[in-house]
């Protein structure tokens, strides 16, 4: 995939940058990503910042990963689509499903990336 895209992951707490940094450790970092917590910004501040990075980095897509389907981050990135079509939201992040977006953006098309994200992000829990 040769377009440019912006990726960034909203969490309560510390999660969202505690996982950018794992990525970031087990992978070749060549798309930044972007880290948003609750906690530490409101979720106005989150919206706007979040809007002005994407309209000074002009992506032709957008991921945003959230926590939590139906919490507040998830409201945070629906708010963002609504504006923007170019924007897909991923809720439940998890580790695995970073490293696979990380290693793989670049190799599939973005309806693939968003499947294989996905899928990976549901092998990667397993009950034992």
């Amino acid at each position: 995939m040769s377009e440019k895209i912006f990726a960034a992951i909203i969490t309560h707490g510390e999660l969202a940058c505690a996982l950018a940094d794992v990525a970031e450790n087990l992978t070749v970092t060549e798309i930044p990503l972007h880290c948003y917590s609750t906690k530490i910004l409101s979720s106005e501040e989150i919206i706007d910042r979040l809007e002005k990075e994407i309209e000074r980095e002009s992506p032709q897509k957008v991921l945003l990963f959230v926590d939590l389907i139906g919490g507040g981050c998830w409201i945070i990135a629906n708010k963002l689509k609504k504006n923007n079509d170019n924007i897909n939201i991923i809720a439940g992040v998890n580790v695995p499903m970073i490293i696979s977006f990380m290693i793989n953006f670049k190799r599939l098309t973005w309806a693939e990336l968003l499947e294989k994200v996905a899928g990976d992000a549901q092998k990667g829990v397993v009950i034992r």
